[in-house]
């Protein structure tokens, strides 16, 4: 078996920025999934931007009403976790192998749109995941990292269609009692230290600051995910049943963030129907597109959704079934071959949810300290 991977170059391109109005015909952007997992199953509503403007290329959207349905006449109404993040229960509709699922959602005008039912195909398995350390020559440095390789299999029944992402998770810890640069004032004194830190600033006006713990810090551990922005597919060339040996999913850097602790990595792999397969496809093919697997401005995505009452007006997105399979590992400091290639680590004096992106400070249940 082959696979394509396509990667789009972000950093290399000077983005164009114009103050341009925001017209109410950006589309409304649907992403989410149903699948053979135990749930909640997550679907995420935003209105796409033109890329050329200054403002946000995506801006969560609510809706009115959201619910999946089967072919069966089951169905649920997913509730509003955050804005533009609907999720279903914990112990509600599940997914099964061969049952046809579809969203329809309600606009808060009125509009309503129906996602293309889609079958839920039946589940492909991640046999092993392994890494592989690099030492790459940049000019002149050495740069190191590991490559994320996994042997797979196709489903039973032949489908070859698959796609492959990966999430990794590493921990943070900052110092934000030691921020000196602002005043974040607290009973009329500059307390430097920022509330979530816990420390207070107990000397007096006009003299250095001394800090004296009152609670615990809420922000000084955080743990982030990264993703791979492109996820690997299948190459549909080779439809037969059969394996995917040593297919590299993403290359994790080593930095002086990432291996301060550790990094639990998970690759998970979807089984696709021809219809969600051709819609990934589009989405890798379209090489012009940064920051956003749904840019408007090509053209060239195919949309997933039909509307069926209200005002014309255009959607994009995919909303399919799936089965699942997984696995996951750490990579911690002692399994570099060199201590001396990790990076000496940096400080910070901020919170640590300003670090990095997708920050949290909920311990992951798959954390072991």
């Amino acid at each position: 078996m082959s696979v394509t991977m396509i990667g789009l170059c972000v950093a290399c391109v000077d983005r164009l920025y114009f103050d341009i109005a925001l017209p109410a015909t950006f589309p409304i952007v649907v992403n989410g999934f149903i699948s053979s997992e135990p749930g909640p199953y997550r679907v995420e509503v935003n209105k796409a931007f033109d890329a050329e403007s200054k403002d946000s290329i995506k801006l969560p959207v609510s809706v009115k009403r959201m619910e999946i349905v089967d072919d069966q006449g089951k169905k649920e109404v997913l509730s509003e976790i955050g804005k533009g993040v609907y999720e279903t229960s914990r112990d509600g509709l599940r997914g099964v192998i061969g049952r046809v699922y579809k969203i329809k959602l309600e606009l808060l005008d009125g509009r309503i749109y129906e996602s293309i039912p889609d079958t839920l195909p039946a589940p492909g398995r991640i046999n092993d995941l392994f890494l592989n350390f690099k030492a790459e020559a940049v000019e002149d440095a050495t740069k190191y990292g590991y490559d994320v390789i996994v042997n797979s299999s196709g489903s039973e029944d032949g489908n070859a269609r698959f796609m492959w992402k990966y999430k990794g998770t590493f921990k943070a810890l900052t110092h934000p009692e030691f921020n000196n640069k602002a005043c974040f004032y607290l009973n009329g004194k500059c307390n430097f230290a920022p509330s979530c830190s816990g420390m207070l600033n107990i000397a007096p006006p006009g003299q250095p600051p001394v800090f004296e713990r009152i609670a615990p810090c809420t922000c000084c551990v955080c743990w982030y995910d990264r993703f791979n922005s492109i996820p690997v597919l299948s190459d549909i060339r080779f439809l037969e049943k059969g394996d995917f040996p040593n297919l590299k999913v993403t290359y994790i850097p080593i930095d002086q963030w990432i291996l301060r602790d550790k990094i639990h990595i998970q690759v998970d792999q979807f089984s696709l129907t021809h219809q969600a397969y051709t819609f990934w496809q589009a989405v890798l093919s379209q090489k012009n597109a940064i920051n956003s697997l749904f840019q408007p401005v090509s053209g060239k995505i195919p949309s997933h959704f039909i509307q069926t009452s209200g005002d014309p007006s255009p959607i994009n997105g995919i909303f399919y079934a799936t089965s699942i399979s997984s696995k996951s590992d750490f990579i911690r400091p002692i399994d570099v071959p060199n201590p001396n290639f990790i990076p000496e680590g940096l400080e910070s004096n901020d919170s640590c949810l300003k670090l990095f992106p997708y920050a949290t400070t909920v311990k992951p249940d798959f954390w072991v300290d």
